[in-house]
């Protein structure tokens, strides 16, 4: 075996090595080898810095100067603009839910007075319900203060944490694919709303009604049952069957995560193959519990609605969790609180109308995201667009002349010496091939964007 230029000979065949990496004149990053400009400011580099070099994508001449695309793509105005007026509907029900929380404080002068006639039993689900205890008289009482509480904290602060966010989609400059909390909250509740709807309709066709235990019940239980539903539930169903779990997950895993808390706090947290698992075994369970209650119609989409608030709050926290329930059970709780003389109930089959409407857009949204999900493609992605022209002009010095010092970052005045390094020969296959070749026009630099390669040349994506 004998060495000869940038080729090595084995048994006569000739097995081309790959170029040296080399460092830009201009700022000092680090040009792989097989590359031809600087992957930091777009450079030539230096060894190619004179005419008639051979390059390794096989043309000669200069090569063509990559135009500079943002690192990420940015959606089209048509997301954008059905992002914002979707976003700018979910006002309407913000608004309602400031009202729900008015209901749920005032419903404290109606419930306290009933504590004495109120008995609830504490339980938990492993996967059964498992009673505890009951409570009732001034242990309820503090109970109940300590829900209406935990509803109200978990409402300022997803509102708080998410307004930023919010804010941006309803302007158009939110990145696409990201949602904000507050967002979600809606869109999921739409989404899920539409699908009970579709539930409900599917069983008045079949001659059957659905059984719905609450409307029997002293608006002073109401009012307790479904607030506690919006925070126990989510304790001893999301916390339990998700947030612990995952504790002992990640120690096998060696994946502890730093804070802690994050495991019955929720949020940040990646959807990978554990935490599909759980959050199909929580809502399963989810859906199983309401079987005796309500029967086996409410099984489904309470399941699904389970899904909803599993990924509220692995995605957005207990808190986001909490409100996506409270979002449900205590819908028609304004009217209950404030009497039927209020128009709460006419104000919330109107806004219904529009809700399920949304829903179905929602819904199909989502499930063209769990699509996503489950394929590892991407549907409707849009092509990157160019962000404008080359940074610098045809022919500046940062490309051609005048190079900076190595990490200067800045031109400086050295004059440009004629690089001493042989002409690079065309690497061929076998032995390190050409790396990634662009499928669109051949080249072979592309940037990393968003778990795919982006043409440098052309910005085609594969």
């Amino acid at each position: 075996m004998q060495n000869v230029g940038l080729s090595v000979t084995i048994d006569s065949q000739p097995v081309p090595q790959r170029p040296p990496d080399e460092a830009c004149l201009n700022c000092g990053a680090i040009i792989p080898g097989i590359g031809s400009f600087c992957p930091n400011c777009g450079a030539l580099k230096p060894s190619l810095r004179h005419q008639g070099a051979v390059f390794p994508s096989g043309y000669l001449g200069l090569p063509q100067r990559p135009y500079q695309y943002q690192t990420t793509r940015r959606a089209p105005q048509w997301r954008s603009v059905l992002k914002a007026v979707m976003s700018y509907t979910m006002i309407t029900y913000l608004i309602y839910q400031l009202v729900m929380l008015i209901a749920l404080i005032y419903g404290i002068s109606i419930v306290l007075p009933a504590v004495d006639g109120i008995h609830y039993p504490v339980y938990i689900i492993a996967p059964i319900l498992i009673h505890i205890f009951t409570l009732t008289g001034g242990a309820l009482a503090i109970y109940y203060i300590l829900i209406v509480i935990a509803i109200s904290l978990s409402a300022a602060w997803l509102y708080i944490t998410g307004f930023k966010g919010f804010a941006e989609e309803l302007s158009m400059t939110a990145k696409s694919r990201q949602h904000s909390k507050i967002f979600d909250l809606c869109g999921l509740f739409f989404g899920v709303l539409f699908l009970d709807m579709i539930v409900a309709l599917l069983l008045l066709a079949g001659g059957r009604t659905p059984i719905d235990p609450t409307n029997t019940s002293e608006p002073s239980e109401l009012l307790f049952y479904l607030a506690n539903a919006s925070v126990w539930e989510e304790l001893v169903v999301r916390v339990l069957l998700i947030g612990l779990p995952l504790i002992l997950i990640d120690l096998v895993r060696g994946r502890l995560r730093e804070h802690k808390y994050s495991y019955i706090l929720g949020g940040g947290f990646n959807i990978g193959i554990p935490e599909i698992v759980l959050i199909i075994v929580s809502s399963s369970v989810f859906g199983y519990a309401h079987l005796s209650d309500y029967g086996s119609w409410k099984v489904f989409p309470a399941a699904v609605a389970g899904l909803a608030f599993a990924y509220m709050f692995l995605r957005h926290g207990l808190g986001g969790a909490i409100m996506l329930h409270f979002a449900f059970d205590y819908l028609g709780m304004p009217g209950t609180a404030f009497g039927s003389s209020s128009g709460m109930d006419a104000l919330l089959g109107l806004a219904l109308l529009l809700w399920i409407g949304l829903g179905f857009i929602f819904f199909v949204y989502y499930l063209v995201r769990i699509g996503e999900f489950l394929t590892g493609r991407l549907f409707m992605e849009e092509r990157p667009t160019l962000a404008g022209a080359p940074s610098f002009p045809y022919g500046s010095s940062i490309y051609y002349g005048s190079p900076a010092q190595p990490g200067t970052g800045s031109p400086g005045s050295i004059p440009y010496q004629e690089s001493t390094a042989p002409a690079m020969q065309t690497p061929t296959p076998p032995m390190f091939g050409r790396g990634w070749t662009c499928p669109q026009c051949g080249h072979h630099e592309a940037r990393w964007v968003e778990g795919k390669f982006q043409c440098l040349r052309c910005g085609h994506l594969s």
